[in-house]
Parts: structure tokens; sequence; C-alpha cells
């Protein structure tokens, strides 16, 4: 395996996301020059990243979305339709090998267009199937663009199956081949084998009984050792399948050396217990090779191409499109609470875009670096043309290095709620065990978050992000809708400290009308509807008030 090195990673310097007074550590993301005129970002995906034998439908979701940063020139007629809001037709042809499989017409502008996509014609394979999409104008002009689609043989020795859904980026799951797809919002904690589990595998009992329904154990002690302690571990692996709890399981791939996560791959892959693989865990700050994920994901999805692979990344902005390739699911790990982001506490030197250290990267200390990170590694993806999946680590510990202290309780649930608004499909907090006032809040919220009720809305329905907000400010506000259910689901959380008297209003989106408040999940703000499209909590909000509401359309 051929490794590249990021520029000037130099041994003998102390750096973290390669940064050093010395020297500018490069890295940055290329951002495409902005046009002057609309361009058509033509998109396919498969609607989940793997499909079985045992399916005969699948689908396509195909985004003709109108970009000014990536894509192909329109024509003028074309740009002036789309500048004055008309409904432009696209007819679009689906092909596999020349074959014209489907067609369909969807408009210009338009993103998430799901075309059905039969599967019965594509012969089960480990190889994928390479599909074309043609999109053509009312007036011929053209655009082309692929995807592939995998349709698995089903593996009958293994104990789950898991997938990513490419339109809402949840993760589904299936045990066995009678059984039906789950969808699961992970939430959980990252525990390291020597603070808590290595004592008794009841310790997995004690941590499903909290709410979790994930486990990541840390590979600390002899689970670092080498050969592999397997009769040691095996226990807890077949506990948790007992327990319906899964693993997302580490395994402890370096970038030198991977024969440790070949052997615990194969060992390991049939067992149900297994929901995802970790793969690496901040890669990009510890500056390893640039290709190393990438090259490692795909040793990992010859090994096992059913299940998918998370890694967490730390940098804001240091050659993420070559460290991101190692992962479907990315973590960020933006931890701002208790510590000095402009000045280093550890080696008492200024933290900037270049240089330092302060232990939450190019970060301005609010909760909004863990919604900005999400928000513009999302805009990234979308610039490379990628579907990622992007979770986040909560920060649960303090007292240590950079961060004078833990996080409140209260400050705890506004970290994980303002990831999930801005589209985080899962939670694992570092770290445990943590604070008696954490672990109650997080075993309060892990009651709600991991319903199958609240999984409907974050995982299989459309999310609006960065609602408009009237009464106060740093107020963030999203609504997940279930048109079929006629309900949705509202999050409001307060950024301040310190209390927002007076009425709050929430504007819901254009077109979508509330008729009552039907539930209320968390917090204690009272909301009620005002004109059908706005919510009003007329008490204001105090500091750091998170609301989860179901409204009745």
């Amino acid at each position: 395996m051929i490794l590249n090195r990021p520029y000037l990673v130099l041994a003998a310097v102390a750096a973290w996301c390669t940064r050093n007074s010395s020297f500018n550590p490069g890295g940055w993301f290329d951002y495409p020059s902005y046009s002057a005129n609309p361009l058509l970002h033509l998109k396919a995906k498969p609607r989940m990243s793997i499909y079985l034998d045992t399916e005969e439908q699948g689908s396509l979701v195909i985004d003709a979305a109108i970009s000014y940063e990536v894509g192909s020139p329109i024509t003028p007629s074309c740009a002036t339709g789309v500048s004055q809001g008309q409904e432009l037709p696209l007819k679009v042809d689906i092909f596999s090998d020349g074959l014209l499989l489907d067609t369909a017409v969807i408009s210009v502008g338009s993103t998430d267009n799901e075309i059905p996509l039969r599967l019965d014609g594509l012969s089960a394979s480990l190889e994928p199937y390479n599909i074309t999409v043609k999109a053509e104008l009312s007036d011929g002009t053209t655009y082309t663009t692929s995807t592939n689609v995998y349709r698995l043989p089903y593996p009958d020795n293994y104990g789950t199956v898991s997938r990513v859904d490419n339109l809402y980026g949840g993760l589904w799951y299936q045990r066995g081949k009678e059984s039906s797809w789950q969808s699961i919002f992970p939430y959980t904690y990252y525990v390291q084998w020597t603070l808590y589990w290595q004592d008794n595998v009841t310790t997995l009992d004690e941590f499903a009984s909290m709410g979790y329904n994930l486990i990541h154990i840390v590979p600390t002690g002899s689970l670092g050792e080498s050969p592999f302690p397997w009769d040691q571990f095996q226990p807890y692996l077949d506990r948790a399948a007992e327990l319906g709890i899964f693993f997302q399981y580490d395994v402890m791939w370096t970038a030198t050396n991977d024969t440790t996560m070949l052997e615990q791959i194969t060992q390991l892959r049939s067992h149900p217990s297994i929901l995802l693989w970790y793969q690496s865990d901040e890669p990009d700050g510890q500056g390893h090779a640039l290709n190393s994920t990438g090259l490692a994901r795909d040793k990992m999805r010859e090994l096992d191409p059913y299940h998918p692979s998370s890694l967490a990344l730390n940098c804001y902005d240091f050659y993420y499109p070559d460290y991101a390739q190692g992962g479907e699911i990315i973590i960020s790990d933006v931890y701002p609470i208790g510590n000095n982001v402009t000045w280093s506490s550890e080696y008492n030197t200024a933290c900037n875009a270049t240089y330092g250290c302060c232990g939450c990267d190019d970060c301005n200390g609010t909760f909004e670096d863990i919604s900005v990170r999400i928000d513009e590694f999302v805009h990234r993806d979308n610039i490379l043309g990628w579907d990622k999946v992007h979770w986040s680590a909560p920060q649960a510990f303090g007292d240590s290095q950079f961060w004078k202290r833990y996080p409140t309780a209260a400050e705890e649930v506004v970290m994980a709620l303002i990831a999930v608004n801005h589209g985080a499909k899962g939670l694992v907090a570092w770290d445990f065990p943590t604070t008696a006032e954490l672990s109650a809040i997080t075993q309060k919220l892990a009651g709600v978050l991991t319903t199958a009720s609240i999984g409907e809305f974050l995982l299989e329905t459309p999310l609006t992000k960065q609602l408009a907000v009237e009464g106060g400010s740093r107020v963030d506000a999203a609504v997940w809708v279930n048109h079929q259910k006629k309900q949705a689901l509202l999050s409001v959380i307060n950024l301040n400290y310190s209390d927002l008297k007076g009425s709050i209003k929430v504007r819901l989106p254009e077109g979508l009308k509330a008729k009552a408040v039907y539930q209320n999940l968390w917090g204690d703000a009272s909301w009620q509807i005002e004109g059908q499209n706005t919510l009003i909590s007329t008490g204001g909000l105090l500091g750091l008030q998170a609301s989860l509401v179901v409204l009745s359309l």
C-alpha cells in the first residue's frame, strides 16, 4: 500500500491538523469560482447504498439542482425561465450498459426526485452496475451523469446487513432474510475498554438499560494487544446480540499496519451485533497519509460489502476530500465547552487559521461551531458529488488538557440537538463514564431520540433547517415533515445562555400549515399555533432551553 503524506508533515514538529508557526499547513478545500450564470447540477444516486438479490424493486434519486458553483451551463432561455420561477421540464432516460431501464420527467431546479428502478434485471453481483442518466431540455440541450448501483447476493451466513439511505441519510439494518428493514438513530458514547467494560460483561446490560442503542468500545488495554484476546471479547459480542444492541466496531486501523483490521473484519463480519465499522479516529488531525483512509475503505469493502464504515474528522479544513474518502459516515468531533479557542492553555501559543491547537479546530467557542462544521462538510460533499452521512460527537468530558470544565446538562442537550437540527443522523458522545449530571441527561435524551416514532421523522422525512425566527437572535429551529401521517416534528433551541423575554415566533416553511401541537417530547416551552404557519411561545425561551414538539397538520 503506497501512502501519500500530507505536504510538510514533519516528524520533528509538534502539530495538529498540521499547524505549526513555521509554515502554512495547506490542505484547504478548493472551492470553485462563483458562476455569473446559473448551472444545472445533474446528479444521480441509488436510494440505498446496497440492494440485495432478495429485493426486486429499488429506486434512483435524481437531482436537477440550479447551482452557481458546480454543473453545466443552461441556455439563456432556460436561465430566464428559472429566474422567473417557471417549472421547466427535463426528460430523464436511465440506462444500464446501453439498455434503457426507465424514463421520467422532472423539473429543472428540483431535487430528491425518486424514480423507481426494477432490480430483477440486474443479476446479483459483488461488483456494482454503472447506471447512466441522460437528461434533455425541451430545446434539445442534454446533460449526462452516472452512478453505481449494488445488487449483492444475500449473505446467508450474516446475522445483520446494514446500509445507508442516500435520500434521508439514515442507517437501516436487516436481521435475517425474512425480517423487514428497520431504521436506527444511533445514540451512544465512546467508551474505553479499560475504563468501564473490561471488568464484567454485565456492563453491557447496564449500558443498554440506560437507553443507548449502540456500543463503541475504544480498544484500550488488552484489546490493543496482539494477538487479539478473542476469548475475552467474544462474550461481549454475544451478549450484545442477546440484548439487541449493536456495535460500531473499532477495527484499530493504523495507516502503516492494516493486519489487525483485516483480521477483525474477517472474524466479525457475520456476527449479528455488527452494525458498522469505525475505521479511523481523527486521521486528519494526526496527519495520516492522504490516501490512507480511502485505501483502507477499499480493502474493507472487498472483505465486507454488507456494512458501511465511519470515521471521525477533527479538523475544520484540512484535506477533507482525501480523508473523508474513508467512510460513508463522517463523525465531526467539535468540542467548544470550557476551552479558550484563541489561546492554547497547553502550548501557550495563539490559535488561528494556520497556527496553534486549542482543542477545537477553527472554532469560535460557541454552539454554532457544531452546526457550521456539519453544514460546511455537507457543502463540500455537494461540490464533490458525494453522498456522505454526517454524525456528531457531543462533548461529555472536561477537567483535562484544553477543557477546564465539563459541560452542564443544558449545554449537552444543546450540543446534541443543534447537530440533529443540521442533519446529524447519529450521536456518539466522548466519553463515558462521565459526570452523574451528564449521564442522567443523556439517558433522558436517549429515551426520546432512539424511539421508532422519532426515528420516522429524523430518518425517513425531509429536513428543513434554519427556520425564520422572530423575537430573538441565535435561536436555531428545524422541522421534519411526514405528509403521510400529517405530522411534523419541530425542534427549537435557544443558543443563548440568557433568557429571551417576550414572544418567540417560529415560521414554518411556505405552504406548511399546522393545526395543533399534538405532543410535547422535550422541554417546558409552551407553543401555540398562530395563523397556521407560525408557532409562538408567548413566554419566550429560557437560556439554553430546547424544545421538541410534534405538530398535527
